[in-house]
C-alpha cells in the first residue's frame, strides 16, 4: 500500500525536481495513468487515418467498388473513440491518486521542513505568507500532474502521431507538419523562460500583499483603537495596484504567447492545405489523403491553439512554485549536528562556559560564564537589554553561539537533537501564545497523553480551572486565534498549566506572572513555587518581589554578571541590586 509522506525533505528549488520528489511515493498510480494517456492518445491521433480510409471507400462507391471497406473503416473509427474515451478515464481516474497524493506529500514535507526553521526565520517573516507558500507549492503539484499528464503529454502523442501519418500520405507533408512542430516548439520554450521570473515576480507581490493582509487582521483592534483606518487602507492600495500592474504584465506576455503561435498556424496550417492540394491535382495522393491532411490541421491546430494557453499556464505555476521553494526550502540556520544524540536530563545542571554572542554587529554576551546546579532557583534581574530573554532563547538554541558552550549535565547543546534538548525545558513566556484550540488541548499540549484528571488538576494548580469552568463549553471551548478569547491573565494561566502537565526538569519563567493581577499573583505564585520544587529554574521578573524566595539572583549589565547572591545578600550589599529594589515603583522595576 503506498503512503503519502516522507521521512526525508526536498533538495534544492527546482520546481521539476521537486516534482519528482513529491511525485515518487505516489508512482504506482503514475506509471499507469501515464501509460493509459500515451495510448489514449495515440488511439485518438489515429483518427484522421481511418477518415482517410472512409474517404477512399467512399470515392469508390459511385464506380461499384464494395462497401465492406467502408464498413470496416468505420467500425474501425467507433471502436478506437470508445476505446480512446474508455481508457482516458482510466487516466483520470489513476491521475486522481497522483495529484492529490503529490499535493498531500508537497504539503507535508514543506510544512515539516519549514518548522525546523530558526527563531529569528520566523521572525523575520509573515506567518500568514509563509502559509500561503506552502499552499501554493503543494496546490502546484496538484496542477503539474493535470498539465504534464493530459495537456503537454496529449500534445506531445498527438504530434508524433500525426507525424508518421503524414508520412504515409507524402514526405514533403510530413516535413512542413515537422518544421511546424519545431517552429511552435523553439518559440515557445523561449517564450517561458522569459515567462517564468515575470510569474514568479507577481507570485512575490501577491505573497506580500496576503502577508500584509493578514497582518492588518491581526491587528485590527489596534488600527480601530488608533484611528488608522484610512492610513492602512491607502497603504494597501498602493500595494494591490503593483500586484495589479504585475498581474498585467504578466496577463499581456500570455497574450503575446497565444498570438505568434496563432501566427504560425496560419502559416504552416496554409503552407500544408496548399501542398495537398497541388499534390491531389497532381495524382501524387489520394482524395483520402486531402482528408488526412484537413483533419490533421483541424485536429493539430485545436492542440496548438492551447499549446500557448498550457504553456502561460504552466509558466506561472512554475513560477509560483520556484518562488515558494525558495523562500522556504533555505538552509537551516540551527540544523541538528550530523550525529547529534537525544539529551537525557538527569540532574539539570547548567553551565554557560565563556559564552561569547552577538546579534549582528550588537555584542550581546562578551565572554560570560555561569554554572547553575541543578535544583536550584535563580532570578535574573537587569535592565532592558542586559541579556536576560536573551540567555533563555540560547538555553532553548534558538540561536547558535558565536563561541563558547552550554552545558546542561556536561552536555554541550549544540551536539543534542534540539527536539530532545526543547522537551527537557518547560518555558512560560512573558506574552503566552496559545493554539486556536480548545483548552483542553491547549493545556496538553506538552503532555498530549495526559488524562482528563491529569489536566484538571494542572488547571487548578494554576488557578485556571476556575474561569475555565465558566467558560461557555469549559474545558471544550476554544480560546480564538493566539488566545484571543481570553484576558492576558488568563492566557498566562493556561501557559501554566500547560507548564505543571509537562513537568520538565528545567523551568524557563520570562515574567510568568506579569499580566496578572495582585491577587490572581498571590494564589499563582504558591503554585509556581510547587512547580519548582526539585527542579532547575531560571525566572526574569520586573517585579522583584517575586524574586525574594528564589536560591539565587543574578543582576545583568550588558551582558555580564555584575552582582550573585541571595535577595537578602545583594540588600546588604547595597550595590545595583539594592539601588533597583529601592527605586521600584509599585513592585515593577523601572528600566530607568
Amino acid at each position: 500500500m503506498t503512503t503519502n509522506w516522507r521521512n526525508d525533505y526536498p533538495e534544492g528549488t527546482n520546481p521539476f525536481k521537486f516534482f519528482l520528489f513529491a511525485s515518487r511515493p505516489h508512482i504506482r498510480f503514475a506509471i499507469p495513468a501515464t501509460l493509459a494517456v500515451l495510448v489514449a492518445g495515440a488511439l485518438y491521433s489515429s483518427t484522421p487515418y481511418i477518415f482517410k480510409l472512409i474517404a477512399n471507400a467512399a470515392a469508390g462507391l459511385p464506380y461499384g467498388g464494395p462497401y465492406e471497406p467502408l464498413i470496416y473503416a468505420c467500425v474501425a473509427y467507433i471502436l478506437a473513440l470508445a476505446a480512446a474515451k474508455g481508457i482516458w478515464r482510466v487516466s483520470g481516474f489513476l491521475g486522481s491518486y497522483w495529484a492529490t497524493g503529490a499535493r498531500a506529500t508537497a504539503r507535508h514535507a514543506l510544512t515539516s521542513y519549514v518548522t525546523l526553521h530558526s527563531r529569528s526565520y520566523f521572525s523575520d517573516r509573515f506567518a500568514g505568507s509563509l502559509g500561503n507558500k506552502i499552499t501554493h507549492a503543494a496546490n502546484g503539484m496538484l496542477h503539474m500532474v493535470e498539465q504534464i499528464l493530459w495537456q503537454l503529454m496529449e500534445f506531445l502523442v498527438a504530434s508524433i502521431a500525426s507525424f508518421i501519418i503524414a508520412f504515409t500520405a507524402s514526405a514533403t507533408l510530413a516535413g512542413i507538419f515537422l518544421a511546424w512542430l519545431l517552429a511552435v516548439a523553439a518559440l515557445n520554450v523561449y517564450l517561458v523562460q522569459k515567462r517564468v521570473p515575470i510569474a514568479a515576480r507577481s507570485q512575490q507581490l501577491e505573497t506580500g500583499l496576503n502577508g500584509s493582509t493578514v497582518d492588518l487582521m491581526t491587528n485590527i483592534s489596534t488600527m480601530q483603537e488608533y484611528a488608522r483606518r484610512r492610513f492602512e487602507i491607502d497603504r494597501l492600495k498602493a500595494a494591490i495596484d503593483e500586484r495589479r500592474k504585475a498581474g498585467l504584465r504578466n496577463w499581456h506576455f500570455g497574450e503575446r504567447m497565444l498570438a505568434l503561435n496563432n501566427v504560425l498556424q496560419v502559416i504552416f496550417g496554409s503552407a500544408m492545405v496548399y501542398a495537398a492540394v497541388r499534390f491531389a491535382q497532381t495524382g501524387a495522393i489520394s482524395p483520402g489523403d486531402v482528408v488526412l491532411v484537413i483533419t490533421i490541421i483541424f485536429s493539430i491546430e485545436r492542440l496548438f491553439q492551447s499549446i500557448g494557453s498550457q504553456l502561460n499556464s504552466f509558466a506561472e505555476t512554475w513560477g509560483e512554485i520556484q518562488e515558494s521553494l525558495q523562500e522556504i526550502v533555505a538552509p537551516h540556520d540551527i540544523p541538528d549536528r550530523p550525529g547529534a544524540k537525544p539529551l537525557a536530563v538527569q540532574r539539570g545542571e547548567i553551565a554557560l562556559e565563556n559564552l561569547v554572542f552577538s546579534y549582528g554587529a550588537m555584542k550581546v554576551f562578551p565572554d560570560l560564564s555561569l554554572t547553575i546546579p541543578a535544583g536550584q532557583r535563580v532570578g535574573l534581574v537587569g535592565r532592558s537589554g542586559a541579556g536576560k530573554s536573551t540567555l533563555m532563547r540560547l538555553l532553548l538554541r534558538h540561536h547558535d553561539l558565536d563561541s563558547g558552550t552550554i552545558k546542561i549535565d556536561g552536555v554541550d547543546i549544540a551536539g543534542v537533537t534540539q527536539e530532545s534538548l526543547r522537551a527537557s525545558i518547560a518555558v512560560v513566556p512573558q506574552e503566552p501564545l496559545l493554539f486556536h484550540r480548545t483548552v483542553r488541548e491547549n493545556i496538553a499540549y506538552g503532555k498530549p497523553q495526559a488524562t482528563a484528571e491529569e489536566i484538571v488538576e494542572a488547571a487548578k494548580r494554576a488557578h485556571a480551572d476556575e474561569f475555565v469552568k465558566r467558560l461557555a463549553s469549559g474545558y471544550e471551548s476554544l480560546v480564538g486565534e493566539r488566545g484571543v478569547k481570553l484576558s492576558g491573565g488568563e492566557r498566562q494561566r493556561i501557559a501554566i498549566a500547560r507548564a505543571i502537565l509537562k513537568n520538565s526538569p528545567i523551568l524557563l519563567l520570562d515574567e510568568a506572572t506579569s499580566a496578572l493581577d495582585s491577587e490572581s499573583e498571590g494564589a499563582i505564585q504558591a503554585a509556581l513555587h510547587a512547580l519548582m520544587k526539585g527542579k532547575t529554574v531560571i525566572a526574569i521578573a520586573h517585579r522583584l518581589s517575586t524574586l525574594r524566595e528564589m536560591d539565587r539572583i543574578i543582576v545583568l549589565e550588558r551582558g555580564a554578571v555584575i552582582e550573585d547572591g541571595t535577595h537578602d545578600e545583594l540588600l546588604h550589599k547595597g550595590g545595583q541590586y539594592a539601588a533597583l529594589w529601592e527605586r521600584q515603583a509599585g513592585g515593577f522595576l523601572k528600566d530607568a
